[in-house]
């Protein structure tokens, strides 16, 4: 039989040398006896777990400290069933490991070697011979799990009779098939590569070898019977082991720890984060294959289901987590039934037992109930199901359930479920909990566990793991794998839970599920391999400028197996990095051979080069934000800490009684007294608004719930949770905190993808896109068109009217510039109306929803019908009767979703709101992208992959898309697709301004715009600041504010220099005033205050006043003591706003030999934002000496004329700092205390 070849590449040097390890997934791995009578057991891995409160005492991590008593090691030979003699060693093999005992069709052929005969009694192969045995033959025989940090995946040669790779419900399922036995010649050479030294192996665990690390007695610093974190401060490589130098991060002992088998090649580095456990040897802790156990970048929480995934193919794994999204663009004609079908199943089954449903009547009757749910029908939508299939595929599991809860909720025992070989004898007492999230750090693990029960077995109680699949019962290596790292998690909370239920309902086949050490220990090797990939950083950029430089993220090897490579959503993706990776070396009859040969005749070079380019770069975002990220805080900081920094509310009690709303659950928080009684203004809630995403965690759990806040006050935090989590924790202390937003980066990683499409819109836009193809557009109109247009476009001026047309006439896609104040919404809204009345469907898109409801709003002064996408509580109040929850209420099937959706032919939802399963099934005519400019270019590509044409609006020279990665945007991420097409001939542009009076437009022109733009009107040209008491306020003003508000149109434009302000000190009331200048200035606050209090006495509305500040810290200063009613943003905040007039405080103040580095007050484009908001007054308040520092207000400073510079001096101008201070303490005492 032919062998099928694996790619033989070097993914790197610790990698090479792990080829001689191998798993005890899918071989027996032989155990060193220690002595006669002992060897070590796998209850190693089983330890205690107690909390202990120390609330008041706590420092630097949570109130809890879990002290973990490690069983000791019971040496027993009953484990032991088979043995091995190598020479003059003697051995005994592991098998009484769960997951090495489902491998029932496999068989390990150990062949004898020149040097070292080894004899194998295989008891497993003796328990099952199967009828139509598939025969596997692997050029590395059975070994599919090769090193202990790429754990490779599997590689299946010549296949018969039956396909080896079945898939049970979502999961791709393990290898059900015998493996041949290889001919003794072949096989010696790999098998001397696969087997470790046993010789050496008993001295490595009694630690003779490392002597030469150890000149003294050796004491131990650190105790790792429990899991401990570290930082690891040296790693000294030997040939059998490599020994980590750590540094505890809590008490900052320092230790010593010996890894060796599977665990010497660990990924590791100086300074990583790991959690160790180990067991003490004479000289030093030990990781070895039977003892401990290392987790290396444990802040990464990777999910059950991602790490099992990654069994069969590590690379689809690492795939799939950067691009999942991939699978919702259109025309990938995916099947969802299946998941469709089996996660309604699921939620079915918890329901029932939820609500203690016991008749089979009544699981029908839950049936139809979940099938009328706006949820369902909108998932059924989605999955392209009707409802009257779902109910049927559905209604085989109705028995099922039923014959499930009689057999072990009521006792009434069914038969054919008794007769089952194997099947679970006990029974189920309660439900604890459906869906529990559980988060283990020490791990690196998180997962959601389907349900949670209190079993009783052999007349013991204990709680047990439940997880569910809808497929025929396998068995198989990812489900029972699942199981284990659920009971590692949940071991963690309960040291009885050392068991767990496996079920398949469409059989009713439920067995127990143990664990051992040896698989405990490979799911860790797998969670870090994966660990490792998805965090992989790109190369170092920082000194590249070329195009085809950067390099993407690397991958695992990819598998050889022709029918999981021919179906696999990813292999495109997959080629694509093939086609970039110079050490790819694939055979000819390797399945990904042929789809390489089509991705490199499909897609140029240059398009490949450009689309790698950017997923490189969003990894360097990724990795910043990553970086940031304030999730893991939760677990390494105390509550009291994460509360100082604004992320967390911490020591709150639940008060009053759980409020069921639909599906969901309102709690109310509080800080109580020993009484039980609300402290009154105990709350600091301010950094925390409605609708932001939350966890509740307590002192011994991390994210026990999640939801959302519904209010916030100095007394009360009221939240709606997904449980109701009284039910559990009725007396403990809880923590709320802010969940950062994750995973809008798998948007862009799908979007950039979705180029290497071979359909015709996504060819069309690869050429746009990368080519920079330039516009077409129509030569001539049709007179019957024009006649239409006339109408709608008659109350638009004729710059505006040259913009609709010519964009009408674009036959592929235009560009329209939209300058300050030129009318652009007003223009949209009439080409909209214009592309409705011609027959044509639009798509409104922008990056924020501010955007797209400006212009729906509009549409709905006109009486134009159109849906809104997304979120009720995201979008515009007065839009409710149009979202898409208030329109689907009536819909009662997705075929009537279907018919609602397709009538209509305007609809508007932001650029990520574009995953809608609605932008999946249709295509609409036109796209008009709002704000483009502003917009990433991969996040910009969703909405066009749903269009025929496009037509993106903004202006380039206001805020550029937000890249935080300065590497990033260094490289061109910050390049928005507006930018990169934008030229004489894709562009058209509105030029007539209404907004900004004479003076103000001339500084934008002369500071940005280059004289193009044109005031629309003189009434326009000449408007000025007006108040209804204006005059007599004035008059009896300080005469430096008298200056500042000045009415005469040549003072339209203020410069209010403070001079250097990070040196002053002036006292206030009995403290000083010296605060951060840098980032927030008190000195600007206080002028500002006395402005508006000016602006308001002389009858300016405080709505038409706008305070813009470049950095969050100083917005939170000002709103402290401003009106509220004056909105107080940040520039990015101000994008599309204006107002009567404008107050720009520019904040820093620092000596002049302070280093400079790249920031906002550098970009030229938010300071024309800046500028640019004001229509009738702006004035300017900074430091001019530090300001000047600063190439775009050089600039500004060239064109102002020095008579409206404004110098404040003490003493001069009727200005005192003093004075200005004061009227902050009188003004707002809390801020005083």
């Amino acid at each position: 039989m032919k062998k099928r070849q694996l790619s033989q590449r070097k993914i790197s040097n610790n990698v090479d040398k792990s080829q001689t390890k191998i798993s005890s997934f899918f071989t027996k791995i032989p155990k060193a006896v220690i002595d006669d009578n002992k060897i070590v057991s796998d209850k190693n891995c089983l330890f205690q777990t107690t909390i202990e409160r120390k609330r008041k005492e706590r420092e630097n991590a949570f109130e809890e400290e879990f002290h973990v008593s490690k069983k000791k090691c019971n040496l027993s030979e009953k484990s032991l069933k088979e043995r091995y003699t190598p020479k003059t060693e003697h051995f005994e093999s592991h098998d009484d490991s769960v997951l090495l005992s489902i491998l029932k069709d496999f068989e390990e052929p150990y062949s004898n070697f020149k040097e070292n005969e080894v004899t194998c009694k295989d008891t497993v192969l003796q328990k099952v011979k199967k009828e139509g045995d598939i025969t596997v033959k692997s050029e590395q025989t059975a070994n599919i799990l090769q090193n202990p940090v790429i754990i490779k995946s599997v590689n299946v040669s010549d296949v018969t009779h039956n396909n080896v790779l079945k898939e049970q419900d979502i999961n791709i399922s393990t290898l059900e098939s015998a493996v041949e036995t290889s001919e003794h010649g072949k096989a010696k050479l790999h098998d001397l590569k696969k087997t470790e030294s046993f010789e050496d192996f008993s001295v490595m665990i009694n630690g003779d070898e490392l002597d030469d690390f150890f000149d003294q007695k050796w004491h131990a610093q650190i105790n790792f019977t429990t899991f401990e974190r570290c930082k690891i401060i040296d790693v000294k490589h030997e040939s059998k082991v490599t020994v980590l130098t750590v540094r505890h991060l809590k008490s900052e002992d320092i230790d010593f720890v010996a890894c060796s088998g599977f665990w010497k090649d660990a990924q590791v580095k100086i300074n990583d984060i790991v959690t160790i456990q180990a067991t003490k040897g004479s000289r030093q802790w030990i990781v070895d294959n039977n003892n401990g156990f290392l987790v290396t970048q444990p802040d990464l929480l990777i999910s059950g289901t991602t790490i099992m995934g990654g069994l069969f193919c590590n690379r689809r794994a690492v795939l799939t987590e950067k691009f999942r999204k991939i699978e919702s663009l259109p025309d990938l004609n995916a099947d969802y039934s299946v998941m469709t079908v089996g996660s309604l199943v699921h939620q079915w089954l918890q329901k029932a037992l939820r609500e203690n449903i016991c008749t089979l009547s009544d699981v029908i009757k839950l049936l139809d109930d979940i099938l009328r749910l706006k949820d369902t029908i909108d998932y059924l939508y989605a999955s392209e199901m009707s409802l009257v299939d779902c109910r049927k595929r559905m209604m085989e599991y109705a028995p099922k359930i039923f014959e499930f809860i009689q057999h072990y909720i009521m006792g009434n025992k069914q038969h054919h479920i008794s007769n089952l070989k194997d099947n679970f004898q006990g029974s189920i007492n309660n439900i604890q909990d459906i869906e529990e999230t559980v988060y283990i750090p020490q791990l690196g693990i998180k997962g959601r566990v389907d349900v949670t029960a209190e079993v009783n077995i052999n007349s013991r109680r204990k709680i047990m793991p439940l997880e569910l699949k809808t497929g025929r019962a396998s068995y198989s290596l990812e489900h029972k794998g699942q199981v284990i790292l659920y009971l590692m998690m949940m071991g963690f909370r309960d040291q009885d839970i050392d068991t767990g239920l496996l079920l398949y309902l469409k059989e009713n086949a439920m067995q127990e599920i143990k664990s051992g050490h040896h698989e405990k220990r490979d799911l860790i090797l797998l969670r870090n391999t994966l660990a490792h990939y998805f965090t992989k950083q790109p190369e170092d950029l920082r000194s590249i400028n070329s195009e085809s430089d950067p390099r993407p993220m690397e991958l695992p090897e990819p598998i050889n197996h022709h029918s999981a490579c021919s179906r696999c959503s990813y292999r495109t993706l997959c080629c694509a990095y093939l086609a970039r990776d110079p050490n790819a070396n694939l055979s000819l009859s390797h399945p990904l051979t042929a789809l390489l040969k089509e991705v490199k005749d499909n897609i140029e070079t240059r398009h490949l080069d450009y689309i790698m380019k950017w997923i490189a770069l969003l990894q360097l975002e990724e990795s910043y934000e990553n970086n940031n990220s304030s999730l893991s805080s939760v677990w390494t900081t105390s509550p009291e800490k994460r509360e100082a920094k604004g992320t967390c509310i911490c020591n709150l009690k639940i008060v009053g009684k759980v409020i069921k709303q639909e599906h969901r659950y309102q709690h109310k928080f509080a800080r109580v007294n020993i009484k039980e009684e609300t402290i009154e203004n105990s709350v600091p809630g301010g950094t925390f608004t409605e609708d932001n995403y939350i966890i509740v965690s307590t002192d011994a759990r991390v994210n026990i719930a999640a939801g959302y806040i519904m209010h916030v006050s100095y007394d009360i935090v009221k939240v709606l949770l997904d449980k109701d989590i009284t039910q559990l924790y009725t007396n403990s202390t809880f923590h709320i905190d802010k969940y950062p937003s994750t995973g809008l980066s798998t948007f862009n990683y799908a979007n950039i993808a979705g180029l290497l499409n071979n359909d015709e819109t996504y060819v069309k836009l690869r050429r746009i896109v990368v080519d920079k193809k330039p516009a077409t557009f129509v030569e001539k109109l049709p007179r019957s068109m024009v006649s239409v247009s006339a109408r709608i476009i008659n109350d638009l001026n004729e710059n505006q009217q040259r913009v609709v047309l010519k964009a009408v006439a674009a036959q592929e896609y235009v560009l329209i510039k939209g300058m300050p104040g030129t009318g652009k919404t007003q223009t949209l809204v009439a080409l909209i109306e214009l592309l409705q009345e011609l027959g044509s469907s639009v798509l409104i898109t922008a990056h924020t929803h501010s955007a797209v409801d400006n212009i729906l709003l509009k549409l709905l002064e006109r009486n134009i019908d159109f849906l809104r996408l997304g979120s009720t509580k995201q979008i515009h109040p007065l839009l409710t009767c149009k979202n898409e929850e208030y329109a689907l209420a009536s819909c009662d099937s997705p075929e009537d979703l279907e018919t609602l959706y397709n009538s209509k032919r305007i609809v508007g939802v932001t650029c990520y709101g574009a995953y809608h399963a609605f932008l999946r099934r249709r295509s609409f005519d036109v796209c008009v992208v709002d704000e483009s400019a502003q917009i990433m270019l991969p996040t910009v590509l969703r909405p066009l992959y749903s269009a025929r044409k496009f037509i993106l609006v903004g202006d380039p020279d206001q805020l550029p898309p937000i890249i935080k990665n300065k590497t990033a945007a260094k490289l061109g991420a910050d390049e928005s697709l507006f930018i990169r097409l934008d030229s004489d001939n894709n562009t058209i542009n509105l030029w007539k301004q209404y907004r900004m009076n004479g003076r103000i437009m001339r500084l934008a022109n002369e500071a940005t715009y280059r004289g193009k733009l044109v005031s629309g009107n003189k009434q326009v040209e000449n408007a000025t600041l007006t108040g209804t008491n204006m005059e007599q306020v004035l008059s009896s003003c300080e005469r430096w504010v008298r200056s500042a508000l000045s009415r005469n149109l040549n003072d339209s434009v203020v410069v209010l220099n403070t001079g250097s302000t990070y040196n002053l000190n002036v006292e206030s009331g009995s403290r000083d005033v010296i605060l951060d200048q840098m980032y927030s200035n008190i000195w600007e606050v206080a002028i500002i205050l006395r402005l508006v209090q000016v602006l308001t006495e002389a009858g300016v509305c405080a709505r038409n006043i706008g305070i813009i500040a470049p950095y969050n810290a100083h917005i939170n200063l000002l709103k402290k003591v401003i009106d509220k009613e004056v909105e107080v943003n940040t520039v990015d905040k101000y994008q599309g706003r204006d107002k009567d007039v404008i107050l720009y405080s520019c904040t820093k103040s620092v000596e002049s030999d302070t280093k400079k580095e790249f920031e906002i007050l550098d970009d030229q484009r938010r300071l024309t934002v800046a500028i640019t908001r004001a229509r009738h007054k702006l004035i300017i308040i900074g430091d001019k000496v530090t300001l000047l520092r600063y190439v775009p207000f050089k600039n500004l400073f060239d064109v102002i004329e020095e008579k409206n510079v404004i110098n404040l001096q003490d003493g001069e101008e009727d200005f005192s700092w003093k004075s200005l201070i004061h009227r902050i303490d009188n003004c707002d005492k809390e801020f005083k205390d």
